[in-house]
Protein backbone atom coordinates (compact mmCIF):
# COMPACT_ATOMS: atom_id res chain seq x y z
CA UNK A 1 0.00 0.00 0.00
CA UNK A 2 2.86 2.07 1.44
CA UNK A 3 4.88 1.40 -2.37
CA UNK A 4 1.89 2.00 -4.42
CA UNK A 5 1.41 6.02 -2.55
CA UNK A 6 4.82 6.52 -3.43
CA UNK A 7 5.04 5.49 -7.12
CA UNK A 8 1.48 7.44 -7.50
CA UNK A 9 3.61 10.52 -5.89
CA UNK A 10 6.20 9.90 -7.84
CA UNK A 11 3.88 9.97 -10.57
CA UNK A 12 2.38 13.27 -10.07
CA UNK A 13 5.82 14.85 -9.46
CA UNK A 14 6.69 13.80 -12.72
CA UNK A 15 3.38 15.32 -14.63
CA UNK A 16 4.22 18.12 -12.31
CA UNK A 17 7.36 18.41 -14.12
CA UNK A 18 6.49 18.02 -17.20
CA UNK A 19 3.67 19.93 -16.76
CA UNK A 20 6.01 22.98 -15.53
CA UNK A 21 8.37 22.52 -18.17
CA UNK A 22 5.96 22.62 -20.96
CA UNK A 23 4.29 25.81 -19.79
CA UNK A 24 8.27 27.37 -19.74
CA UNK A 25 8.28 25.90 -23.54
CA UNK A 26 5.12 27.55 -24.59
CA UNK A 27 5.79 31.25 -22.88
CA UNK A 28 9.11 31.03 -24.35
CA UNK A 29 7.67 29.87 -27.56
CA UNK A 30 5.20 33.12 -27.00
CA UNK A 31 7.86 35.36 -26.30
CA UNK A 32 10.08 34.75 -29.56
CA UNK A 33 7.10 35.28 -31.52
CA UNK A 34 6.37 38.46 -29.74
CA UNK A 35 9.88 39.53 -30.23
CA UNK A 36 9.27 38.21 -34.40
CA UNK A 37 6.47 40.47 -34.35
CA UNK A 38 8.21 43.49 -32.94
CA UNK A 39 10.77 43.04 -35.22
CA UNK A 40 8.80 42.43 -38.53
CA UNK A 41 6.77 45.69 -37.50
CA UNK A 42 9.92 47.76 -36.68
CA UNK A 43 11.35 46.93 -40.04
CA UNK A 44 8.04 47.74 -41.93
CA UNK A 45 7.95 51.02 -39.96
CA UNK A 46 11.58 51.57 -40.90
CA UNK A 47 11.16 50.80 -44.54
CA UNK A 48 7.51 53.18 -44.44
CA UNK A 49 9.64 55.99 -42.89
CA UNK A 50 12.14 55.61 -45.87
CA UNK A 51 9.76 55.67 -48.39
CA UNK A 52 8.76 58.98 -47.21
CA UNK A 53 12.04 60.41 -46.86
CA UNK A 54 12.82 59.67 -50.62
CA UNK A 55 9.19 60.96 -51.79
CA UNK A 56 10.09 63.97 -49.71
CA UNK A 57 13.39 64.38 -51.64
CA UNK A 58 12.17 63.81 -54.92
CA UNK A 59 9.28 66.49 -54.52
CA UNK A 60 12.03 68.97 -52.92
CA UNK A 61 14.26 68.19 -56.45
CA UNK A 62 11.33 68.75 -58.52
CA UNK A 63 10.19 71.83 -56.91
CA UNK A 64 13.78 72.66 -57.39
CA UNK A 65 13.47 72.01 -60.65
CA UNK A 66 10.12 73.28 -61.31
CA UNK A 67 8.73 70.19 -62.19
CA UNK A 68 5.30 69.31 -61.31
CA UNK A 69 3.81 66.03 -61.78
CA UNK A 70 0.20 67.25 -61.76
CA UNK A 71 -0.58 68.56 -65.37
CA UNK A 72 -3.15 70.77 -65.72
CA UNK A 73 -4.92 69.92 -68.64
CA UNK A 74 -6.12 73.90 -69.02
CA UNK A 75 -2.46 74.82 -68.98
CA UNK A 76 -1.70 76.98 -71.83
CA UNK A 77 2.10 75.73 -72.94
CA UNK A 78 4.73 77.48 -75.32
CA UNK A 79 7.93 75.99 -76.49
CA UNK A 80 10.57 78.57 -76.39
CA UNK A 81 12.87 77.10 -79.20
CA UNK A 82 16.52 78.87 -80.28
CA UNK A 83 18.44 77.61 -83.29
CA UNK A 84 22.07 77.64 -84.64
CA UNK A 85 23.86 76.98 -82.00
CA UNK A 86 25.75 76.10 -80.23
CA UNK A 87 27.64 79.42 -79.68
CA UNK A 88 29.11 81.39 -77.53
CA UNK A 89 26.57 82.59 -75.61
CA UNK A 90 25.08 79.05 -75.68
CA UNK A 91 25.92 78.76 -71.52
CA UNK A 92 24.92 82.08 -70.89
CA UNK A 93 21.49 81.97 -72.07
CA UNK A 94 21.05 78.62 -70.22
CA UNK A 95 22.18 80.14 -66.94
CA UNK A 96 19.34 83.34 -67.79
CA UNK A 97 16.87 80.97 -68.35
CA UNK A 98 17.52 78.69 -65.33
CA UNK A 99 17.51 82.07 -62.93
CA UNK A 100 14.10 82.20 -64.27
CA UNK A 101 12.69 78.72 -63.59
CA UNK A 102 12.95 77.72 -67.71
CA UNK A 103 14.40 75.50 -70.05
CA UNK A 104 14.04 75.37 -73.42
CA UNK A 105 14.52 73.26 -76.59
CA UNK A 106 18.00 74.25 -78.42
CA UNK A 107 18.75 72.81 -82.28
CA UNK A 108 22.08 73.07 -83.12
CA UNK A 109 24.33 72.75 -86.54
CA UNK A 110 27.03 69.83 -85.78
CA UNK A 111 29.62 71.81 -87.18
CA UNK A 112 29.35 74.08 -84.45
CA UNK A 113 29.71 71.58 -81.93
CA UNK A 114 33.19 71.76 -80.31
CA UNK A 115 34.59 69.81 -77.87
CA UNK A 116 34.61 73.20 -76.06
CA UNK A 117 30.91 72.84 -75.64
CA UNK A 118 30.21 69.10 -75.30
CA UNK A 119 30.08 69.52 -71.23
CA UNK A 120 27.66 72.50 -71.82
CA UNK A 121 25.44 70.55 -73.75
CA UNK A 122 25.79 67.32 -71.99
CA UNK A 123 24.69 69.56 -68.59
CA UNK A 124 21.93 71.83 -70.33
CA UNK A 125 19.92 68.28 -70.68
CA UNK A 126 20.37 66.74 -67.32
CA UNK A 127 19.05 70.47 -66.29
CA UNK A 128 15.86 69.15 -67.96
CA UNK A 129 16.47 71.23 -72.12
CA UNK A 130 15.69 69.10 -75.15
CA UNK A 131 18.13 69.26 -77.49
CA UNK A 132 18.10 68.29 -81.24
CA UNK A 133 19.16 68.43 -85.00
CA UNK A 134 19.84 71.19 -87.42
CA UNK A 135 22.28 69.36 -89.75
CA UNK A 136 25.73 69.64 -89.84
CA UNK A 137 25.80 72.26 -92.38
CA UNK A 138 22.57 74.09 -92.36
CA UNK A 139 23.44 74.60 -95.79
CA UNK A 140 20.15 74.66 -98.09
CA UNK A 141 22.28 73.13 -101.53
CA UNK A 142 24.10 70.53 -99.95
CA UNK A 143 20.66 69.41 -97.78
CA UNK A 144 17.51 69.62 -99.99
CA UNK A 145 19.15 69.47 -103.90
CA UNK A 146 22.32 67.65 -103.21
CA UNK A 147 19.62 64.81 -101.09
CA UNK A 148 21.93 65.42 -97.91
CA UNK A 149 19.58 65.79 -95.30
CA UNK A 150 19.27 62.57 -94.17
CA UNK A 151 22.38 61.56 -94.22
CA UNK A 152 23.37 64.79 -92.25
CA UNK A 153 20.65 64.36 -90.04
CA UNK A 154 21.46 60.71 -88.77
CA UNK A 155 25.37 61.89 -88.54
CA UNK A 156 24.41 64.56 -86.21
CA UNK A 157 21.84 62.44 -84.42
CA UNK A 158 25.05 60.51 -83.97
CA UNK A 159 27.33 62.84 -82.89
CA UNK A 160 24.67 64.75 -79.84
CA UNK A 161 23.83 61.00 -78.68
CA UNK A 162 27.37 59.94 -78.07
CA UNK A 163 27.40 63.80 -75.95
CA UNK A 164 24.58 62.91 -74.30
CA UNK A 165 24.19 58.86 -73.53
CA UNK A 166 20.84 58.57 -75.30
CA UNK A 167 19.46 58.81 -78.40
CA UNK A 168 18.44 61.78 -79.84
CA UNK A 169 15.77 62.17 -82.55
CA UNK A 170 14.30 65.65 -82.70
CA UNK A 171 14.94 67.03 -86.01
CA UNK A 172 14.55 70.90 -87.33
CA UNK A 173 15.11 71.48 -90.97
CA UNK A 174 16.72 74.38 -91.75
CA UNK A 175 13.96 76.86 -93.53
CA UNK A 176 11.79 74.74 -92.62
CA UNK A 177 10.28 71.16 -93.49
CA UNK A 178 8.54 73.04 -96.66
CA UNK A 179 11.86 72.21 -98.52
CA UNK A 180 11.72 68.24 -98.07
CA UNK A 181 10.65 66.17 -100.66
CA UNK A 182 8.52 63.12 -99.97
CA UNK A 183 11.21 60.43 -99.91
CA UNK A 184 12.99 63.18 -97.41
CA UNK A 185 10.19 62.44 -95.11
CA UNK A 186 9.62 59.07 -95.62
CA UNK A 187 13.27 58.16 -94.60
CA UNK A 188 12.71 60.83 -91.68
CA UNK A 189 9.80 58.39 -90.28
CA UNK A 190 11.76 55.41 -90.85
CA UNK A 191 14.51 56.64 -88.85
CA UNK A 192 11.88 57.65 -85.98
CA UNK A 193 12.89 60.88 -85.97
CA UNK A 194 10.31 63.77 -85.41
CA UNK A 195 10.51 66.92 -86.64
CA UNK A 196 9.38 70.16 -85.46
CA UNK A 197 9.11 73.37 -87.05
CA UNK A 198 7.62 76.56 -85.46
CA UNK A 199 4.69 78.72 -85.95
CA UNK A 200 5.79 82.21 -84.35
CA UNK A 201 8.93 83.30 -86.27
CA UNK A 202 10.41 85.91 -83.70
CA UNK A 203 12.16 88.25 -87.03
CA UNK A 204 15.19 88.40 -84.59
CA UNK A 205 17.14 88.98 -87.43
CA UNK A 206 15.45 91.47 -88.57
CA UNK A 207 15.71 93.38 -85.22
CA UNK A 208 19.43 92.77 -84.87
CA UNK A 209 20.51 94.96 -81.99
CA UNK A 210 16.97 95.59 -80.74
CA UNK A 211 15.98 92.30 -78.36
CA UNK A 212 13.09 95.02 -76.74
CA UNK A 213 11.80 94.68 -80.92
CA UNK A 214 11.78 90.87 -81.15
CA UNK A 215 10.19 90.96 -77.53
CA UNK A 216 7.04 93.33 -78.77
CA UNK A 217 6.57 91.24 -82.23
CA UNK A 218 6.94 87.88 -79.73
CA UNK A 219 4.05 89.23 -77.69
CA UNK A 220 1.76 90.89 -80.35
CA UNK A 221 2.29 87.58 -82.03
CA UNK A 222 1.12 84.90 -78.76
CA UNK A 223 -2.60 87.34 -79.11
CA UNK A 224 -3.40 84.95 -81.67
CA UNK A 225 -2.86 81.37 -79.99
CA UNK A 226 -5.78 80.27 -78.49
CA UNK A 227 -6.45 76.76 -79.13
CA UNK A 228 -3.01 75.62 -80.57
CA UNK A 229 0.73 75.87 -78.56
CA UNK A 230 3.21 78.87 -79.78
CA UNK A 231 6.14 77.28 -81.03
CA UNK A 232 8.89 80.23 -80.69
CA UNK A 233 11.20 80.51 -83.06
CA UNK A 234 14.40 82.69 -81.74
CA UNK A 235 18.13 81.87 -82.32
CA UNK A 236 21.26 81.76 -80.77
CA UNK A 237 22.56 84.98 -80.31
CA UNK A 238 23.41 87.91 -77.91
CA UNK A 239 20.94 89.96 -78.61
CA UNK A 240 18.27 86.40 -77.39
CA UNK A 241 20.65 86.62 -74.48
CA UNK A 242 19.55 90.41 -73.47
CA UNK A 243 16.41 89.58 -74.72
CA UNK A 244 15.78 86.19 -72.37
CA UNK A 245 14.27 88.49 -68.93
CA UNK A 246 11.45 90.31 -70.96
CA UNK A 247 10.39 87.84 -73.01
CA UNK A 248 10.12 85.09 -71.02
CA UNK A 249 7.90 87.57 -68.84
CA UNK A 250 6.25 88.59 -72.01
CA UNK A 251 5.07 84.70 -72.79
CA UNK A 252 3.93 84.48 -69.07
CA UNK A 253 2.52 87.57 -69.06
CA UNK A 254 -0.08 86.30 -71.29
CA UNK A 255 -1.09 83.21 -69.17
CA UNK A 256 1.77 80.33 -70.88
CA UNK A 257 3.96 78.20 -69.14
CA UNK A 258 7.17 77.33 -70.93
CA UNK A 259 8.09 73.69 -71.55
CA UNK A 260 10.78 72.46 -73.87
CA UNK A 261 10.03 69.90 -76.77
CA UNK A 262 10.72 66.35 -76.41
CA UNK A 263 10.40 63.82 -79.43
CA UNK A 264 7.18 62.13 -77.42
CA UNK A 265 5.62 65.07 -77.05
CA UNK A 266 1.75 64.01 -78.49
CA UNK A 267 1.40 67.58 -80.15
CA UNK A 268 3.46 67.69 -83.73
CA UNK A 269 3.92 70.92 -85.48
CA UNK A 270 5.42 70.95 -88.72
CA UNK A 271 4.80 72.47 -92.02
CA UNK A 272 3.88 69.48 -94.08
CA UNK A 273 1.07 68.56 -91.82
CA UNK A 274 1.72 64.85 -91.19
CA UNK A 275 0.83 63.61 -88.09
CA UNK A 276 3.48 60.78 -88.26
CA UNK A 277 6.36 63.06 -89.03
Amino acid sequence: MKRNLIITLLILLVLTCFGAGGLLFFQQQQKEKEAERAKEQSLVMKRKQESEKAAEVEKEAQAEAGISKKVDKNQKTAYLTIDDGPTKYFKQIIEALKKLNVRATFFFVGNNIKDEYKADIKQAVQDGNSIGMHSMSHDANKLYKQGQFIPEMEQESKLLSDIVGKKVGLIRAPYGSTYLNNDQVQKAKADKFRLLDWNIDSNDWKHKGKPQDTVSFVSQELDGFHKISPVILVHETEDTLDAIPALVKAIRAKGFVLEPYFEDNDFHLNFKKDPDL
